[in-house]
């Protein structure tokens, strides 16, 4: 007696058929781990990006006496509170330094509306290469150029003013003065910033 060669396609795809809610559980699964799969290599490759563009430029981060990781996630990622400002007359100090081909400043404290209010020069638009959607760059204190989430979510447009507060939690004492916006970024996908 002889018997007929086996056929694995053939067997698999009848085996398949056979038990058709263990096969949709199957696919299901596999799908799902696919999708898993493939969403934490975007998630990481953009979170690669992110860290690149943000990074970018930037070799030494100088700031008040406190934990060095917050000062990074302060002064670079906008991610924690700020330790403090450092006297401008260190700022200055750095930049004579022959070693130092730029010194960025950047001021933290104050916030509108939860998003953090930094204080700095147009030399921090260059350092991310941000644009102007709207309106010009400062050009005096109390001007603001917004970022583009910020002016999406407040409806503040150029000509127009606010008033900052005192650290980054609503409900924060509220500043006498008020900043007039001059300007709006592009949107870049990165950072919310709000600059005067």
């Amino acid at each position: 007696m002889s018997r007929a060669p086996l056929n694995l396609p053939r067997l698999a795809w009848r085996y398949l058929w056979a038990r058709p809610m263990l096969t949709a559980l199957n696919l299901m699964l596999l799908s799902l781990g696919l999708a898993a799969i493939g969403f934490v290599v975007l998630v990481s490759e953009q979170m690669e990006q992110g860290l690149k563009r943000d990074l970018g430029g930037i070799d030494l981060v100088v700031g008040a006496k406190g934990s060095p990781m917050q000062i990074l996630l302060a002064g670079v990622f906008h991610l924690d509170q700020s330790t403090g400002n450092i006297p401008l007359a260190t700022v200055s100090q750095l930049r004579a330094q022959p070693l130092v081909a730029q010194a960025v400043p950047i001021s933290l404290g104050d916030s509108f509306q939860g998003f953090r209010i930094v204080g700095t020069t147009a030399d921090y638009l260059a350092l991310y290469q941000l644009t102007l959607a709207q309106g010009q760059a400062w050009k005096a204190p109390m001007q603001a150029v917004l970022g583009a989430e910020v002016a999406g979510r407040s409806g503040l447009k150029p000509g127009d003013r606010f008033h900052g507060t005192h650290g980054l939690a609503s409900g924060g004492d509220e500043h006498e003065q008020a900043y007039e916006v001059t300007g709006v970024l592009a949107p870049t996908g990165a950072l919310s910033i709000g600059s005067c």
